[in-house]
């Protein structure tokens, strides 16, 4: 009934009809407010049109259809004229079955020539009052796009960082050989009484913006004065992953079971595209001898992964039969890829390529099946390579940064369970049939890493407190496809080890109790190294160029009490490990480098740059010392402006001494104690050590 239509009702009552319905004693009656609430109501459009005979039939499909996506409330289909008129009002118990009916059978095709098209009510009733004739818009004043990618034009090529320490956020600039220089420190937040982050930061993939986390949601920030760029609502988020082209985002809480945990946002639109409950899965237990414990179950929360291009996300997940799936859903639709999930039984963990979209998973034992990892090509779901394994006790998987390769870490386990062999299983993506090759190692391997922009990679592996490194190559020296061991660093005090982004050197890092933070700047191709400590270091960070390297202590944020707090703080070195800059901290939480997008060289391109390498060489070490220059005179202008000041000072003092000389003569009865002649002047050298230091250079 429409509002109008309710009033006139209403006003038609006769008074003794209103005294009987009120109960009072003839005090004035007032009725509830009208309230026209179209939520729960969505139009079907395009259904086939059919003689009034067949309604009951054609009604029965459509309540099958919709009642999958919530309970109807009810379903109407007009006519006119002994036809229907081809489409149908759904009436559903609530808003949110509204709404996701219409995501879910808004394309639903029921024959070829009958494809749904589904809208809410009140978008129908929008369209339905649009005008008939076209009138052009007026045009809106231009207003400048804010350029997110402002800060890559620097004249001097630096790299910006963010840091989070007691109740400060901060951006600077790497300089190089010289201290830090701010960039935004949230003045204006601080202006307005609040705190710029309250949380952590993160950068999106490219660089382009900056999320800060709060206890109410995600702040985006960016252009050259870090502007905001929009606001998204989620409660106590706890997770942020942007997608590699920043067009998408995924946010999430830690809130077991709740309905809106997880939440999918378009960044251009700013709106939300689809929430998820927040999915805990059972960890499986550890392979154990025969009889041991492996004590309660875990459950770790399942998270959402994108594929490189943005046009797909997906998670881990159960079906309605209690089976093991990875969802994988469409952009910007968000519709699951081809109506149904990717069946796979027992799943542990998955990963996209970085560079196609490929899924690679792994699912252990189950029953008289091997554990098994698994490489698809999505959407058409072809398996593309499946390798099997027994005795797993478990499996990592590792993409080389540009998809050229897999690698598949695994641990085995003899009958008794009580002996581990380790090995790699190496898939060459690219070439057809993926061929492997496997690579037995005699010792256990604590870390694994491929080099960024190469055909290499390197190992720790061994046993003690000094483990060995190995450095191996996917082409020999001919350049041919086949595993070839470079060369092996014995008795090395590391337990990770950490590329430069554009190759050739990487860094062998001691982190934890056992080690202490002892670093090594190794140069792969030349074989040389050089060691040296950052004491209880935690984090190792690369900038995008590969010319600096940021170690770090730094403490959790929400941890009240950090046992090495003394030391929190970071430090500034050069690829070479030639320390430059130290800042220590009360509480020091993230140290974070801004990414850089992807280069636009080609490789002819990029080759024309080593060529002439030396002529940039003289270029940049032209700047560099006009730089230095610049620095040292900033430096020094203050100290020649208190020498000046003194010799001032030294002047008028001497001329007013000279301008008493007669009264002095005169006091002291004639003598001028300021005589050269009354004085002896001797001249003595004395040389002392102030410190000695001894460096060897290799």
């Amino acid at each position: 009934m429409g509002g109008d239509t309710y009033q006139k009702a209403a006003a038609a009552l006769d008074e003794d009809t209103r005294e009987f319905l009120s109960g009072d004693e003839g005090e004035e009656f007032s009725y509830p407010e009208f309230v026209e609430d179209w939520g729960n109501v969505v139009v079907v459009d395009n259904l086939p049109k059919i003689p009034m005979g067949k309604y009951d039939k054609l009604l029965g499909v459509l309540k099958r259809i919709f009642a999958q996506t919530g309970a109807i409330s009810n379903l109407e289909m007009p006519n006119e004229n002994d036809m229907t008129l081809g489409l149908a009002f759904v009436e559903f118990e609530s808003t949110e079955e509204a709404q996701k009916a219409i995501r879910l059978t808004d394309g639903y095709a029921l024959d070829k020539a009958h494809v749904f098209k589904v809208n809410s009510f009140e978008e129908a009733r929008r369209l339905g009052s649009l005008q008939t004739t076209y009138e052009a818009p007026s045009k809106p004043d231009f207003v400048p796009r804010l350029n997110p990618s402002s800060w890559l034009g620097d004249p001097l090529h630096r790299d910006q960082f963010a840091l989070r320490y007691n109740n400060e956020t901060e951006i600077k600039w790497c300089e190089r050989s010289s201290e830090p220089t701010l960039e935004y420190g949230g003045e204006r937040e601080k202006e307005g009484g609040l705190y710029w982050c309250e949380q952590y930061v993160k950068w999106s993939p490219q660089g382009s913006m900056l999320a800060t986390f709060h206890n109410k949601g995600i702040a985006l920030w960016g252009d050259s004065s870090f502007s905001k760029q929009g606001r998204f609502a989620h409660n106590a988020v706890k997770r942020l992953d942007f997608s590699p082209n920043e067009n998408y985002m995924v946010t999430a809480n830690e809130h077991a079971g709740d309905k809106k945990g997880v939440v999918v946002w378009d960044l251009r639109t700013r709106k939300e595209l689809r929430t998820f409950e927040i999915a805990s899965l059972p960890v499986p237990p550890p392979i154990l001898p025969a009889g041991e414990d492996p004590g309660p179950v875990r459950y770790e929360p399942a998270h959402f992964k994108w594929s490189f291009d943005d046009s797909y996300v997906a998670r881990r997940g159960k079906d309605k039969a209690g089976g093991d799936v990875v969802s994988v859903y469409e952009l910007p639709s968000m519709a699951l890829l081809g109506k149904r999930s990717l069946r796979a039984d027992g799943v542990r963990e998955f990963h996209w390529s970085p560079a196609a979209n490929k899924l690679a998973f792994w699912s252990p034992e189950a029953d008289n099946t091997p554990a098994c990892v698994t490489l698809i090509e999505m959407p058409s779901r072809k398996e593309l390579r499946r390798k099997n394994v027994t005795n797993v006790t478990s499996i990592e998987l590792s993409w080389h940064p540009q998809g050229r390769y897999l690698c598949i870490k695994v641990i085995t386990h003899t009958k008794s369970r009580k002996t581990l062999f380790h090995s790699l299983e190496l898939l060459r993506v690219d070439e057809a049939l993926v061929p492997i090759e496997s690579l037995k190692m005699k010792d256990a391997v604590h870390a694994f890493s491929w080099e960024p922009n190469g055909h290499r990679f390197g190992v720790v592996h061994g046993d003690g407190i000094k483990p060995n490194v190995s450095f191996y190559s996917m082409l020999n020296k001919a350049g041919d496809a086949e595993l070839t061991l470079l060369h092996t660093l014995e008795q090395k005090p590391c337990n990770s080890l950490h590329w430069s982004p554009q190759g050739q050197h990487c860094i062998l890092a001691g982190t934890g109790d056992a080690f202490n933070g002892v670093l090594e700047f190794y140069d792969v191709d030349a074989k040389a190294g050089r060691t040296l400590e950052h004491y209880r270091c935690n984090s190792v960070e690369w900038d995008p160029s590969g010319r600096i390297v940021a170690t770090a202590v730094m403490q959790p944020l929400e941890g009240a009490f950090f046992k090495y707090q003394m030391d929190n703080g970071f430090k500034l070195w050069t690829f070479q490990g030639k320390q430059y800059h130290e800042t220590s901290y009360e509480n020091f939480y993230q140290f974070a480098w801004r990414p850089r997008p992807s280069s636009l060289l080609d490789a002819a391109q990029r080759k024309a740059v080593v060529t002439n390498l030396r002529k940039y060489e003289r270029k940049f070490a032209g700047e560099d010392r006009i730089k230095s220059l610049a620095r040292e005179r900033e430096a020094s202008t203050e100290k020649r402006a208190t020498r000046k000041a003194l010799r001032d000072l030294i002047k008028l003092r001497s001329s007013a001494y000279a301008r008493g000389a007669a009264a002095r003569l005169r006091m002291r009865n004639g003598v001028d104690a300021d005589a050269d002649g009354l004085y002896v002047i001797s001249k003595r050298t004395i040389e002392s050590v102030v410190r000695t230091k001894e460096e060897i250079v290799n």
